[in-house]
Formats: C-alpha cells, structure tokens, sequence
C-alpha cells in the first residue's frame, strides 16, 4: 500500500545523528566532519535550483550538498534511478551522475525509447513535468540558474502527445470532455467536442505544476577551513509529486511505440512513470516486485489497484508505484518474503513475518545463520486472496552472532526443497 511521507523531528534527527561519528566527502574530494555541537536542518519544499557542478539542491531557501560518500559509503538521492538504453537499472543518482537531475539531459541524452517488452511501451519516453514549476520553467536563465525553456517547450509537447495517444486508447470510459480538462482548449478556454477537431497547438494550456518535492533532513558538516554545508545524513528525496489513487481498473491496455502501460481508475487516467531520473516500481502479490511485462500481461479490468504517482494537473497520471495485491504470473516462481523484523539482543528474542505465495501443497521452515537445523514456521492461508501469512517470535537467539536468515518452501509429501530466500536483519537489532 501507498506510504506517506511523516516530518522528522528535530530531536529524533539529532539522537540518530548522534548514534555514531558522522564523516562525508564531496564530489571534489573534500573532506567533511559533523560540526560540534550538532545542528540539525531539514526541508520538503519545491526545488528551486540544481547547481549539476556543484551537486547542489536548493530548495525553501536551503541549500543542500549531495556528498559523493557518507560514511565512506555512496550516497544516493532517494525516489531516482539511473536507467540505460537496454533497461537495466543502477540504483539512485548519486554526485558521480547528478547532472542526469537536470531537465536538459532528462528530456534528451538520459530518455530511453526502447521497450521494456513488446507489450510494455517504451522505457522512459521523456519527462512530462519538470523539476521546477512552470512558471521557472519557462523562464530564461538569470546568473546560474538552471532554466532551459526550450527543454520546457519539449516536455510540455511529450505531455500533450502522451495525453492524446492515451485517451484514444480508453476513450470508451473517460468523459467526453477529458481532453479539454486536461489542457486541450481553444483560444477562449472551449473544449473540443471530438478527439479527431483539435484546435491548434499553440492555444493548448499546459497545466501549472509547482516545483518537485525536495525532502531531506541532516546536521551541518564543516571543512577544515570551519566552512559550512548542509548534509542529507537523515534522508534525501526526489519527488515530481506523492499523488494517490486507489480503487477498481475500469480500462487497460498494453503499451505501443509511444506509449508505455495504461489503466483508468475511477476518471483518472494512469499509465507508467515516463521520465529517466525518477524511479518506478510495481509490486504484485506477496509484496513481490515485478517486471513492467508481467503487469503489462496479467492486469485486467475490475483489479484492486493502489497508484503512487504525479499528475500533470488533475487528470492524467504517471505512477512510480503499483501496488496490486493479487498480481502473479507462473513465472514469478514461489515467492516467500520476511519483513517486519524485531530483534532485542538483550532478550535474545527475534520476531518478524511473511508471506507465502501459492501455498498449496508446501511447508515453510526457517534457518538462522550459523545453524544446520531449520525450524518449521506455521502460516495460516487467507480465503479471500489465498495468501499464506506467518508471525514468528523466537526466543534464547544469540543476535551477536545471528545477523540473518533463510527461509525455506519445502514439498509437503516429499519434503524436497522448493525455494530458498535469504534475509539479513542486522540493521535491525537494538542492544
């Protein structure tokens, strides 16, 4: 299901930032330390400004470094994703690929037309929404200002261009006047009464869009010259929009050369996240993340569906998050999952839970790390969707040893083993 987005509290960010000695190093390579005593910052405004050399985000009048590494670690910007021409997927942007943030290279270098499968459309079509509002959009660059109006005209033209291809695809379900909702009006705001009489293009109104969300938090870091630099220690994320929709699939269709996935929930129309910086994910049943195929191939209408995504206006949305609960395809193979981990060192107690998807005909056991003996785990089957589900707690676990765990699906006749998963609970053991 869809999460939202809670504040961080000041006192909350200093105990964790207190936890251990904090170091960063910037893209230039220098050297930071956390400033003493420790002073938080956060934000979650619209961005203002992207400095690609500097690896700077600016937004609600803050200005916040990117470090190359945190703790010696890479440290990337959450809700991004570095994707390739073939569809492989790189992780978040981090300072050594930060100008794949700007719009320019967005809408050109970074776009991937391939397709992800015949059925699935392409990849990353182009962006429809820019990382500033529109109204900085379009406008011309003042000092160093990261604006490129020519770049706006580009995405303004891939939303208009997605809208048309979509709403001919599923205009049996939406409202007649849809297009005209969503930006396609003549020169005194009426909306066209057919899909094949459109006014000329340049009496569209694109709708405004505010600038995408900037959510991150830290504690000041100082250099050895005692300068100062705001460091996302806490979290950073990108984010064009946290939008939502839940409810039944009234229209789908598989993607074409222009289009990827498509889908209508209640009247808004959804299709997949088009846009190379921003991270997509779709998650079927059992919590499983699945490929765009498998959605492309399996949803149907009158399928429960949850949509996290942006809109550009109010009526067509690009989804960076599909949740459908019973979306499974034979080729997922047999999915088990271990999350909710509680682990008290001091009780040497270990809880967590899980899913299990099919369960028919199967046992589930799990073994610690370090042991040769695996335990049976009891799991209860839900009627309505035919989840198994399970709720362990075991107690005398030496956590200084035990850090993971593998949970095993095994034959119920034959007791062959079926399926293996292996989960590392380390970062959730407290003393």
């Amino acid at each position: 299901m869809f999460r939202l987005a809670r504040p961080i509290a000041a006192s909350t960010l200093l105990f964790a930032a207190c936890a251990s000695a904090q170091t960063a190093v910037l893209h230039n390579g220098t050297a930071l330390t956390q400033k003493v005593p420790l002073e938080a910052w956060g934000t979650e405004a619209p961005v203002w400004d992207i400095d690609v050399s500097g690896r700077t985000l600016t937004a609600v009048g803050q200005l916040v470094h990117i470090p190359a590494t945190l703790n010696g670690t890479i440290f990337g910007v959450e809700g991004t994703q570095v994707i390739d021409v073939n569809g492989a997927t790189f992780g978040a942007i981090t300072a050594a690929d930060f100008d794949r943030l700007s719009d320019v290279n967005a809408a050109g270098r970074d776009l991937v037309s391939t397709p992800a499968c015949p059925q699935c459309g392409p990849l990353r079509a182009g962006p429809v929404r820019s990382l500033f509002s529109t109204s900085e959009a379009r406008s011309y660059p003042v000092g160093q200002l990261d604006r490129s109006p020519a770049t706006q005209r580009v995405i303004e033209d891939n939303y208009f261009r997605m809208l048309i291809a979509l709403y001919n695809r599923h205009r049996a379900v939406l409202p007649t006047d849809f297009l005209g909702r969503a930006g396609i009006r003549n020169a005194q705001g009426q909306y066209p009464t057919s899909p094949f009489q459109l006014p000329p293009r340049a009496q569209w109104k694109y709708p405004h869009t505010s600038g995408g969300t900037l959510k991150a938090a830290g504690t000041i870091y100082v250099d050895a010259a005692g300068n100062e630099y705001r460091i996302p220690d806490a979290g950073c994320v990108i984010e064009l929009a946290e939008n939502v929709t839940l409810g039944k699939v009234r229209s789908v269709q598989q993607g074409d050369l222009v289009t990827p996935v498509s889908f209508v929930v209640n009247d808004a129309l959804v299709t997949l996240n088009c846009d190379p910086r921003m991270e997509t994910r779709i998650i079927g049943v059992a919590g499983r993340e699945v490929e765009p195929a498998i959605l492309a191939e399996s949803l149907t209408v009158d399928t429960e569906i949850s949509v996290v995504g942006y809109l550009v206006g109010e009526h067509l949305m690009f989804a960076v998050e599909v949740e459908v609960p019973t979306l499974y395809h034979p080729s997922m193979g047999i999915i088990v999952s271990a999350d909710r981990f509680t682990a008290r060192a001091d009780r040497g107690e270990l809880r967590w839970r899980g899913r299990l998807y099919p369960p028919e005909g199967k046992t589930l056991w799990v073994q610690l790390s370090g042991s040769k003996v695996a335990q049976p785990v009891p799991f209860v089957v839900d009627p309505a969707d035919g989840i198994g589900t399970y709720d362990i707690r075991l107690d005398d676990v030496d956590l200084a040893t035990v850090t993971s765990l593998d949970m095993i699906v095994r034959d119920a006749v034959t007791g062959e083993e079926l399926a293996r998963e292996h989960f590392d609970f380390s970062e959730f053991i407290q003393p």
